[in-house]
């Protein structure tokens, strides 16, 4: 924000197109990308991947295993097109997804990061799994 207000202004959401959106409930949602509807709306091709948030094993170890993540990912290029997480600290795991996309990076990517045990980015390994 400061850039805009008092800097050079060279940041703005259309040299930076890929933001994440978050609400800070118990446990948060965060998104970032393009929804169902929209890629709908678009007649993209679309493969939807799915997890429940139980399945982390830090959602187990901090006692809420509520929640669930989904991604939405280009068939052939396996390009990430959007994200929703419903889970704890899906606003930390949520900007991993948007540099992925901000650089084009495949959700194979993602999946064969090694993240530190126990985070709830972990869940990436699983979602990802094509």
């Amino acid at each position: 924000m400061d850039n805009q207000l008092f800097g050079d202004k060279t940041r703005t959401k259309k040299n930076r197109p890929v933001f994440a959106n978050s609400i800070f409930i118990k446990p948060a949602i965060s998104s970032a990308g393009l929804t169902e509807s929209e890629l709908k709306a678009q007649g993209k091709a679309y493969k939807v991947l799915t997890m429940p948030a139980a399945g982390v094993p830090k959602a187990q170890v901090i006692g809420n295993p509520r929640g669930a993540y989904k991604a939405l990912i280009d068939p052939e290029t396996h390009e990430i097109l959007g994200a929703t997480i419903y889970a704890e600290e899906a606003y930390e795991t949520i900007n991993v997804i948007t540099l992925a996309m901000q650089h084009h990076l495949k959700a194979e990517d993602l999946r064969d990061q090694i993240y530190a045990h126990p985070t709830m980015t972990e869940a990436l390994n699983d979602l990802f799994k094509l």
